[in-house]
């Protein structure tokens, strides 16, 4: 079992999810960014659609070889919607379904958006 975790990608700001409880405008949800094998991905997005309140929000085809990984094969970068609470739960289920990956940075929701093109993360 190989995983290599936080890996920071091209591009992304380093910045680090605030701890807020959900109160106000802040939405309680982090976004976990994760890289897999193209062929293990429908396998992780119906294992984290098994835990209550995550879910794959995004998946983006890589066009480049992940250097991490195993193998040449092509990968994707799915990202996954989860509560603070439930991160242990999703980290299981993830090393459990699939042989190898990468885990990324766990950012705030506002901050996701925000990283999507959303200016002010609404």
């Amino acid at each position: 079992m190989a995983y290599a975790a936080y890996r920071e990608h091209p591009g992304a700001p380093r910045t680090r999810a605030s701890m807020n409880t959900g109160k106000g405008n802040d939405s309680p949800f982090y976004v976990l960014d994760v890289t897999v094998c193209c062929a293990d991905a429908l396998r992780v997005r119906r294992s984290i659609a098994g835990c209550p309140e995550a879910g794959v929000v995004r998946c983006e085809p890589l066009l480049h070889a992940c250097s991490s990984q195993e193998s040449d094969a092509p990968c994707v970068r799915l990202m996954i919607r989860l509560p603070l609470a439930r991160y242990a739960d999703v980290l299981h289920r993830l090393i459990e379904c699939v042989p190898s990956g990468e885990i990324g940075r766990l950012v705030s929701w506002r901050e996701h958006l925000a990283r999507c093109g959303l200016r002010h993360g609404h």
